[in-house]
């Protein structure tokens, strides 16, 4: 339901009506200032933006704390943090309230904070995941006082901001009704975790011999052989690529390492940021690689640890950061990308002063290849679990869009 008047959201369950009343976070909630005294709570906390308040073990796989966390605060199960660091995606910090355990010690840098009876936790605990919330901050928090990631917000001015809420019985049905989304999506993320855990057995499985297929009569494929990387396809290079080429959009598609984080580049390189012309190609005499399909990975610095190779099916250049390999009739092609996927290139970078590789470092790695007719069908049922994986992420994708969407309209 749409309403015009000022403090009312524009989408509302039909039963509650009137404006929502402004509060002062101050009046509403109070501060936590609990002392970690003795070290009662060994666990150090952080937020993350995407995770909530979690152990900083298990999300940086270390402690980054002081050693003695007696001067750290005591936060309870329920309770509220404010960390006034801003990143991507949280330009003014994040906000989270602890429910992965019972407690935790957090450094004095977060604002920590609990509601009062009189307000319902699991809507202020939404209401903090939409935007309402930065107007008021974003005026406390001046520009030029940013150190190190760091809001320059003063306590006290953090406690004045306004927010508006409605009756506490309202506030309950809206943060049930996000709870049973939150659920909702929990549910559909465990599902795709559940398929791509599979596809990884799969992988190990097949890949191991452990498990084979059977051709159309029923009959075992022939033995594996093993041959060597550079004698079943061809590795190039990339080139130099002068930035007054750079930044066009016809032609041929030059890619680059950061190409790869693309969002439409995740497993086929779709798109480039830079394109160049037959005229600029004939001009530095480039070699375009019509060998494809091919993968790209990256050959040189710390690219190399990321382990990424990407699918490219159509003509291509590419930056001499890279490199590609072009499969020759040896492969089924949708095998040979599984079978990329399942190497560590990094462990073949020479060591210097930048970790690289070349032609002869990696075209040395040994490939044990089915037939030809073995590696359609191992192909063909990569392709059909990928495709269940998509259809997986997409539907979670959807429920965090809808969420997104809610969060906007269902707030004042």
């Amino acid at each position: 339901m749409t309403n015009e008047t000022k403090n009312v959201p524009e989408l509302r369950f039909p039963e509650f009506d009137g404006e929502w009343e402004k509060k002062v976070l101050g009046e509403i909630s109070n501060r936590v200032k609990r002392k970690n005294t003795n070290s009662v709570s060994k666990m150090p906390l952080t937020i993350s933006g995407a995770l909530g308040l979690v152990d900083q073990v298990t999300y940086f796989s270390k402690s980054v704390s002081a050693k003695n966390l007696d001067n750290y605060t005591l936060i309870k199960n329920g309770e509220f943090a404010y960390n006034k660091s801003y990143s991507n995606g949280y330009p003014l910090g994040a906000i989270k309230r602890l429910e992965r355990y019972d407690q935790g010690a957090l450094s004095t840098l977060y604002i920590c904070f609990k509601f009062n009876d009189n307000q319902s936790s699991e809507f202020m605990k939404h209401y903090f995941e939409s935007d309402k919330w930065y107007k008021e901050v974003s005026q406390i928090a001046v520009e030029g006082a940013r150190n190190h990631g760091l809001l320059n917000i003063p306590v006290n001015d953090f406690f004045s901001i306004n927010l508006f809420t409605p009756m506490l019985l309202e506030q309950q049905k809206i943060g049930e009704f996000f709870s049973k989304l939150d659920h909702q999506i929990e549910l559909e993320e465990k599902k795709l975790a559940l398929l791509e855990e599979q596809k990884k057995g799969y992988v190990q499985k097949i890949f191991s011999q452990e498990l084979r297929f059977k051709d159309e009569n029923g009959n075992n494929y022939p033995e594996w052989n093993e041959q060597k990387l550079e004698e079943l396809g061809t590795f190039n290079s990339g080139v130099g690529f002068p930035e007054k080429y750079q930044g066009g959009n016809l032609g041929i598609p030059f890619f680059k390492v950061s190409d790869m984080n693309l969002p439409t580049n995740k497993t086929l390189m779709n798109m480039a940021n830079n394109y160049v012309t037959d005229q600029q190609i004939n001009e530095k005499k480039w070699k375009v690689i019509n060998d494809v399909p091919a993968v790209i990975f990256a050959k040189v610095g710390a690219a190399i640890m990321l382990n990424r190779k990407r699918m490219v099916i159509e003509p291509f250049l590419m930056d001499n950061n890279t490199m590609s390999y072009s499969f020759s009739t040896h492969w089924d092609t949708n095998f040979g990308n599984i079978f990329f996927q399942t190497l560590n290139l990094p462990k073949y970078a020479q060591v210097g002063a930048l970790p690289s590789y070349n032609s002869k470092d990696i075209g040395i790695i040994a490939v044990n290849l089915p037939s030809l007719s073995e590696q359609k069908k191992i192909g063909s049922f990569f392709i059909k679990l990928d495709s269940f994986i998509e259809k997986q992420s997409a539907k979670v994708k959807r429920l965090k869009v809808r969420k997104k969407g809610f969060l906007q309209k269902m707030f004042v």
